[in-house]
């Protein structure tokens, strides 16, 4: 569910102060010493997010473009795709991104089936297991669906007002946790022979 937005007129990267005010009102609702995991999918790093991450102590994930500089500190500065060019996996700690120099690590992980492979910056020693980490943000894949042509059709809106969307946002929101609540309200209470059998098994989500 989406709990915190922000929409603005303008280019799809809305840089840092957007993200900035999001991430901090969210700050703001967690107890003191809440461990915290971001995670955020090929999209335009900044030094900015990194050096705020840092400063909160948060955690990372951030899944980036083959195009953002990299630095190993081995040579050249080069891509992070080039650095994923002919490898299946590998890891890297004390990488210098952006042209500013974040230092960070880095996973790069190209698996069978998979037409790109995955390069995700991370505060983290990189492994295979902290690269797979970014499965977590899978879930987030169907509500964005949901939201746009396999549900609410969202893009279809024609809206020009960043603040008539924000509200049709919040519109959303609700409805798609009323659609949830009832669709488990029934499964719990009307259950059909194939979700009898299932909750039937130990352990299952509807037993």
């Amino acid at each position: 569910m989406p709990l915190a937005w922000r929409a603005e007129e303008g280019a799809a990267n809305l840089g840092f102060t957007a993200q900035r005010a999001v991430l901090e009102a969210i700050l703001a609702w967690l107890p003191a010493g809440t461990r915290v995991l971001l995670s955020a999918n090929r999209f335009d790093p900044s030094t900015a997010l990194f050096e705020w991450l840092q400063a909160q102590g948060w955690s990372d994930r951030l899944r980036l473009r083959g195009n953002v500089l990299a630095d190993t500190g081995q040579g050249d500065e080069t891509t992070t795709g080039a650095l994923a060019q002919g490898v299946t996996e590998r890891y890297l700690t004390g990488v210098r991104l952006l042209a500013r120099g974040v230092i960070t690590n880095l996973g790069i992980l190209h698996e069978d089936g998979h037409p790109e492979p995955w390069l995700i910056a991370m505060d983290a020693t990189p492994t295979r297991a902290t690269v797979l980490d970014d499965a977590a943000r899978w879930a987030i894949e169907p509500m964005f669906s949901d939201f746009k042509g396999r549900g609410f059709n969202l893009e279809d809106s024609q809206l020009q007002h960043a603040d008539r969307l924000e509200r049709l946002v919040l519109i959303m929101a609700l409805a798609m946790y009323w659609c949830v609540r009832v669709g488990r309200d029934e499964a719990l209470n009307h259950p059909t022979p194939l979700e009898k059998n299932y909750s039937s098994k130990p352990g299952s989500p509807v037993s």
